[in-house]
């Protein structure tokens, strides 16, 4: 079976692979067969060629094959061409005996994991007989083990090979030579090849083989859309996910003529739907423009894009989705809308749907994005749209906001299909917003959120020089499909079955040369296949030493920060920190200072930034023990600051609150007896939070407010002693009560979205190793037990950056285990220390840091997803970590705390 796999990649290279075995019977017949009678109706795809060796030797004078040479199936190939070819004497005797004969390749399922290659060769005339005798001779003469059996009245011959680990089963069926790996692939054609009743490949796809004449040089695939679906489905897993249900929902064949080139391979033919040539609008320019806006929407998490550039909406009827069946009810609602029919109007025919991860996953994450011309138009009528539906209630249309965006709802299942013929599908709800003049669908709250983070990190292809050219559709094409296989691959070695995982895992370097997939669809019917390989050596992650870039030095120690602010003029990074004087110094990207204020006291909170006078100029909110400051960026104390807090009562947490993006901050204030206090923008003390009294004891994480689709706000408190509080903006339990979550939780909680109304869940860990999900209903609906080898582990939820992503965290005396959201674990490391923290930083699904900072020997240890050492050396770090990245450069910036020294670093990826 691993032999099968190695050649699974590169099926044009196994052409030769096959041709190699023709040396083992011979046989008289009568009859003439094309070979196609014989092949099985599951295959996946069928190769056909007349020059088999020819194919051969152009594919190895590539300089791709510098690169597929290091599969071991494929070096075996080769080994095997040249004993071969010495056979017959070097004299390209064996490209001329074969040179005519019409050969095809087949790849069939064979159960559970498994799949199979048949050859079947057609031969015009008898002088094959002799030739395969002679090489017959040579092979027993080298010792070769041979055993012969009978099938069906047709005579097998199993020779081994490799020192007797692999079998090459062949057998000739009149004219026709047929060989497997797999005995019963040969068998199956032979069966086929008997009986009337059985419907081969060819009657299977008729329509593949109409009006077929002498076959292109190059050769030709025939594929089936249908058994190329089940072929995926099995290799991830057996599970049915979006790109099964796509792949299957098209309906699909292709006839396909590969092209070899330096750096790729390429298929071009006829692309078939239900039987038929696809026709297609004819598709509109492109500009330069248009291009770039498209660039600039699209993240570096893109794992799957396709792009549609049609003259207007009316373009994507000649797409439908067969599949799809549009409810009556909804399929009224957007038609007999008047803001509907101006919506229609102002789209302009181009489209992305973006599918960032997920894609081998029932619900991937992805993103619509709709070209037009009046961007503000567009969302006006969308709103107006979203508020009809709700009969006029502006208090039932979710809005959340983000990075300053408007984001809304659109509760209608499955809306941009309706729109547009059955295409973009997976939408259960619409999150719309206008995003840099295109409007912009997500089909989750996170996704939409994590476009606005990459957009404010330049993490897009728009900034990417990589990505420059990836969208770019070859002239008046109107449908474009793109897979990023830096994002692909990881994605299917995570999601196939284990013994596909191991051969993926083996051959990493190599997979991922593969830069990506594209597939461009012509008006005519005609469809292009681009497979791109990057033949430069790419330099495995190894550790690195880290050299400061810049460092600032201060006359005394710091005890807090680093914290990374957004500079309003340039949108560059400042720094805070304060030291052991109670000195707050706000430091530019450069190292500058900005400011340099004491305070009596130490800051013990986040630091936040509000636009406190709404003209786009940023302050500063921080809490100390008993005091709440909001300084502007000179340092100087805002009117009404500071906010003096009860006397003889401790702050523990602070947040600000910006309900609905209006700049009528609220302060939120947890005491260190977890009672809950709420202040106005201007530090008025709100009389329903004069305080929140709660009896479950301190806050094991700040208070925070939550806006759940369907359900609305949430002010939540979660205590140290599991109690959670769920409040309204007014103070009022939402639940009746507090929520139990049985023993001691001393770590931080996390949010589930979820996809459906009530899905959306609070996910926490307590100090019993129990993983705890609440809905906001109130309703514990997951409880599982983490392994607790003693009453000493300790179990941490850490979340990341944004607060969007989380990971589970257990440390058992000097061991620590690192585990994703759904609790796999990722990996483990060994360090002997009684006092760690940790930071997560997510910057997508590939661009990932994990921190350790071990507090007793003021070290930091920074680590990949896999848990490969990003730093050679530990840093020294006594106080925090604040990591940015750069799409643009593809950097991290690392900016740490160690004693006086504000200290940056550049981690280049």
């Amino acid at each position: 079976m691993s032999q099968v796999k190695n050649l699974l990649v590169m099926v044009l290279i196994l052409v030769l692979g096959a041709a190699a075995f023709l040396m083992l019977k011979t046989g008289y017949f009568d009859d003439q067969w094309e070979g196609t009678e014989m092949i099985p109706p599951n295959a996946v795809f069928v190769f056909e060629t007349e020059d088999p060796v020819g194919f051969w030797n152009s594919l190895v004078q590539q300089p791709v094959w510098e690169k597929l040479h290091r599969f071991a199936g494929l070096q075996q190939l080769e080994s095997q061409l040249v004993f071969l070819d010495n056979s017959t004497g070097n004299q390209g005797k064996l490209h001329q005996f074969l040179k005519g004969q019409r050969f095809r390749l087949s790849l069939h399922p064979l159960g559970k994991e498994s799949f199979g290659f048949l050859v079947a060769v057609a031969f015009k005339n008898r002088e094959f007989v002799p030739f395969i005798k002679n090489l017959e001779k040579k092979f027993e003469n080298q010792g070769g083990e041979v055993r012969k059996r009978s099938y069906s009245g047709i005579s097998l011959v199993e020779i081994s090979l490799e020192n007797g680990e692999k079998r090459f089963t062949y057998a000739l069926y009149d004219n026709v030579l047929l060989g497997s790996y797999h005995s019963f692939l040969v068998e199956d054609a032979i069966r086929y090849a008997q009986s009337e009743g059985l419907k081969n490949f060819k009657e299977t796809f008729p329509y593949l083989f109409a009006g077929e004449s002498a076959l292109p040089p190059e050769g030709l695939v025939h594929v089936s859309g249908a058994n190329f679906a089940d072929y995926v489905q099995e290799l991830t897993q057996g599970s049915t996910n979006k790109l099964v249900e796509d792949l299957r929902a098209a309906d699909f064949s292709a006839n396909l003529v590969p092209i070899l080139s330096d750096a790729a391979i390429t298929f071009r033919g006829d692309f078939f739907v239900n039987g038929k040539v696809q026709q297609l609008t004819s598709g509109t320019a492109v500009s330069e423009a248009e291009l770039g806006q498209m660039h600039s929407l699209i993240s570096n998490r893109a794992m799957l894009v396709s792009s549609y550039w049609m003259p207007d909406l009316n373009g994507f009827d000649s797409i439908p989705n067969a599949s799809f069946s549009p409810k009556p009810v909804i399929q009224a609602e957007i038609e007999n809308s008047l803001e509907m029919q101006v919506f229609r109007s102002k789209l302009s025919g181009t489209a992305a749907l973006v599918i960032e991860e997920g894609l081998l996953e029932t619900s991937p994450k992805q993103l619509l994005i709709l070209g037009t011309n009046d961007a503000n138009r567009l969302l006006e009528s969308l709103n107006a749209f979203a508020l009809s539906i709700n009969q006029n209630d502006s208090a039932s249309v979710f809005k959340d906001y983000y990075r300053g965006t408007e984001i809304v709802m659109l509760d209608l299942e499955e809306f941009p299909a309706h729109l547009f013929s059955g295409q973009f599908t997976g939408f259960t709800k619409s999150y719309f917003a206008a995003i840099h003049g295109k409007l912009v669908l997500g089909n989750s709250l996170r996704t939409m959120r994590n476009l606005l983070d990459d957009l404010y990190q330049d993490n897009t292809w728009g900034k990417s020089i990589r990505a420059q050219h990836r969208l770019q559709p070859p002239a008046q094409t109107p449908v474009h499909f793109l897979l990023n296989n830096e994002r692909f691959f990881p994605a299917l070695t995570r999601s196939s079955q284990p013994s596909w995982r191991a051969l993926f895992q083996k051959y990493a370097e190599v997979f991922g040369s593969f830069d990506g997939l594209r597939v461009s669809f012509q008006e005519d019917g005609k469809v292009t296949v681009d497979i791109t390989v990057d033949l430069n050596e790419k330099v495995a992650n190894r550790s690195l030493t880290l050299v400061e870039s810049r460092s600032t030095v201060f006359d005394t120690p710091l005890l807090y920060g680093p914290i990374g602010l957004q500079n309003f003029n340039d949108r560059s990074t400042d720094f805070l920190v304060q030291d052991e004087d109670f000195f707050v110094h706000l430091l530019t990207n450069e190292g500058e200072s900005v400011f340099m204020q004491r305070i009596p006291g130490k800051i013990i909170s986040d630091v936040f930034q509000i636009d406190f006078y709404e003209n786009e100029k940023l302050q500063l909110v921080f809490a100390t023990r008993n005091l709440v400051y909001a300084l502007d960026r000179y340092g100087n104390l805002l009117p009404g600051f500071p906010i003096h807090f009860k006397e003889g009562v401790d702050i523990a947490h602070l947040n600000v609150l910006d309900y609905d993006n209006n700049r009528d901050y609220r302060y939120f204030v947890a005491d260190r007896e977890g009672n809950l206090y709420l202040y106005s923008k201007n530090g008025i003390l709100l009389d329903e939070w004069d305080p929140k009294e709660t009896s479950g004891g301190g806050l094991a994480s700040r208070p925070a407010h939550h806006r759940v689709p369907g359900l609305g706000d949430f002010m939540v408190a979660l205590h140290a002693n599991g109690s959670l509080g769920l409040y309204s903006r007014r103070g009022e339990s939402k639940t009746g009560g507090p929520i139990m979550l049985g023993e001691r939780i001393s770590t931080s909680y996390g949010i589930e979205e979820g996809l459906s109304t009530g899905q959306t869940r609070l996910v926490t860990i307590n100090d019993a190793g129990e993983v705890l999900k609440v809905n906001f209903k109130g309703e514990l609906t997951y409880r599982n037990q983490l392994m607790r080898p003693d009453r000493d582990t300790r179990f941490s939820l850490v979340n990341d950056q944004n607060r969007s992503e989380y990971l589970w965290v257990v440390k058992e005396y000097n061991q620590l285990k690192v585990l994703s959201a759904d609790e796999r674990l990722l990996f483990e490391l060994n360090i002997l220390s009684e006092e760690l923290d940790y930071r997560y930083f997510s910057f997508g699904p590939e661009n990932k840091i994990f921190v350790v900072l071990d507090r007793v020997q003021d070290f930091a240890y920074l680590y990949h997803p896999d848990g490969t050492l990003i730093n050679q050396k530990p840093l020294n770090v006594s106080g925090d970590v604040w990591v940015e990245f750069s799409g643009s450069t593809n950097e991290y910036s690392l900016v740490t705390v160690y004693m006086n020294r504000l200290n940056e670093y550049k981690i280049p990826l």
